[in-house]
């Protein structure tokens, strides 16, 4: 097969794949589907991504031996997303408690305001 095959062959599965994805996410309930938010976003990332091209010829032959190739790397994207995210998310909160940005730009609960913020009218 050329290169230009292997990429219309993969992109047909992806579309069949894809297709059938969103027909069995049609028969979910509410509350399922929100449940599933990240294995929704994650199927649409890998559809676009590998629908658009630009990756190893050989990986994208690779994908067609498989009769879904769409679940095979998004199952295996969400697993790579599973980290620990302990120390990223140590950063995003000293850096919103050391730069105090966010007290400008949301509502503070009042019952819960240091003194020193309070409004006074002198």
């Amino acid at each position: 097969m050329t290169n230009n095959e292997i990429l219309e062959a993969l992109r047909e599965k992806l579309d069949k794949n894809n297709d059938a994805y969103h027909k069995e996410q049609m028969q979910c309930s509410h509350s399922v589907l929100v449940g599933r938010a990240q294995e929704i976003a994650a199927n649409s990332l890998v559809y676009n991504e590998l629908y658009g091209g630009g990756y190893s010829i050989d990986h994208m032959e690779y994908l067609l031996r498989f009769e879904n190739p769409l679940e095979v790397v998004r199952d295996q994207w969400l697993n790579e997303q599973n980290v620990s995210h302990d120390e990223e998310m140590s950063h995003v909160l000293w850096n919103i408690a050391d730069k105090g940005d966010a007290e400008q730009d949301y509502m503070l609960d009042k019952a819960f305001r240091p003194p020193e913020q309070e409004v006074r009218l002198c």
